[in-house]
């Protein structure tokens, strides 16, 4: 054998023997059970703020992604995370996470005997909060094109700057305090109502209004709508906010409306789609009658804060 082969053959055989060396060097994994179900817990910690919990997954580092229903229309991701509760009330958070063979809920109900406004802004820069006993008034932006827009499924129609003047529309005004809830819909006696003919019922709205909601009287045709009289059921209403998704929706009760009255159910509602401390977007979405929410109306109303100039 020449000396050539020789070398090739040691260069193998070393090769083979390193690769012995590396395998009986290998660990062998580590095998874990499951993480028991009765072990999947959340540990609960307050925190220095008033109705601020911290929330944390009791098995940290040992699950894979933890995910929670807050209870307050929020969600989050995490081993540790936060949850704030402007309102009083009970609210049941939820944890779930993957035990190594299927995913595990552990819920807990959490207390709160008393509000803390603070923790949402949507309530201060609606009213100008606990500290404006004034609370804040709204008007229609009638300086601004677009300041009312009317959608549905095929269209979109803008109202353009002071298109409406003398119609009973741009000198209402909405003040909201957040003691007491209260809201005035001053309308200075004339409002504006959709009119026309809805599902062969002539001045559909004009005659749900004054069934409904106030006392209106003396409808003048604008097209297709109408600037009427009207007098709100209680000369001061009230306003609530839920929040669904993620999403905060403004409850006007007692007969007030965001200066034109397009219709609703049980309740008139607003999405407010967007909140600045001078400037709002309110979205409507008709309910009633089902031809109108088939055919998915929305109106959208920009207000400013009353004496606010671009």
């Amino acid at each position: 054998m020449d000396i050539l082969n020789i070398t090739h053959m040691r260069s193998i055989l070393l090769a083979v023997f390193v690769s012995l060396i590396c395998f009986s060097c290998t660990k062998k994994p580590i095998l874990e059970d499951p993480i028991p179900t009765e072990d999947v817990n959340i540990i609960v910690q307050k925190t220095d703020t008033l109705n601020v919990y911290r929330f944390i997954n009791a098995k940290i580092g040992k699950t894979a992604t933890a995910r929670w229903d807050l209870g307050n229309s929020q969600s989050a991701v995490g081993d540790t995370v936060i949850g704030r509760y402007p309102f009083k009330g009970d609210y049941t958070v939820k944890l779930t996470v993957f035990n190594g063979i299927t995913a595990v809920d552990k819920s807990i109900v959490v207390s709160f005997n008393q509000d803390n406004i603070n923790l949402d802004r949507f309530y201060g820069l609606l009213t100008g909060g606990l500290t404006a006993a004034n609370g804040k008034t709204w008007v229609l932006d009638s300086l601004s094109d677009g300041h009312v827009k009317l959608i549905n499924s095929n269209s979109t129609t803008p109202w353009n700057k002071l298109s409406k003047t003398g119609k009973g529309v741009y000198d209402d005004e909405l003040n909201f305090k957040l003691n007491g809830y209260e809201c005035t819909y001053n309308n200075h006696s004339t409002s504006y109502v959709h009119g026309g003919t809805i599902d062969g019922v002539t001045q559909y709205r004009f005659k749900e209004l004054n069934a409904n909601w106030g006392t209106a009287t003396n409808p003048v045709a604008d097209g297709g709508d109408l600037t009427i009289n009207y007098t709100p059921a209680k000369p001061v209403q009230k306003w609530s906010m839920e929040i669904r998704g993620g999403k905060h929706y403004l409850r006007l009760y007692d007969g007030a409306f965001f200066f034109f009255y397009r219709g609703c159910s049980n309740l008139i509602e607003y999405e407010i789609s967007s909140i600045s401390e001078n400037e709002m977007v309110v979205t409507h979405t008709e309910t009633l009658p089902a031809s109108r929410a088939s055919s998915a109306w929305k109106d959208v109303y920009l207000l400013i804060r009353k004496g606010y100039v671009r």
